[in-house]
């Protein structure tokens, strides 16, 4: 075989595992990414869609994840916040947090780090 069409058959077969290992690592990497930004997404447009009828501050709520839903700050008042949606019942973790809440057993802790 002739050298020079050896050196191209080389160069074309690298460049060809060039396309299908940046093809398979956009499906392995990206492609998973994507799906998670979509449901972020999807998760943050319900976030603001409940948010419009919400009857303090939207600024000054912080999201938490659970066991409650987040914090609402005030001025005068720091609030638990729950969204209940439908008849769904507390779980007993936010039934004992709403206990403790009630009862005033809730304190300040302040954590000092070097």
């Amino acid at each position: 075989m002739d050298p020079l069409m050896t050196i191209w058959v080389f160069f074309i077969g690298c460049f060809i595992g060039i396309i299908i290992g940046v093809m398979l690592s956009y499906r392995t990497a990206v492609t998973p990414l994507q799906h998670t930004i979509a449901k972020l997404t999807s998760q943050d447009e319900q976030y603001h869609e409940t948010m419009k009828y919400y009857p303090y501050n939207p600024d000054r709520f912080r999201f938490l994840h659970g066991p409650v839903d987040g914090i609402q700050f005030e001025e005068d008042s720091i609030l638990f916040v729950r969204f209940k949606q439908g008849d769904i019942p507390r779980t007993k973790e936010q039934e004992k947090i709403k206990d403790l809440v009630e009862n005033g057993k809730v304190q300040w802790f302040e954590f000092i780090t070097k």
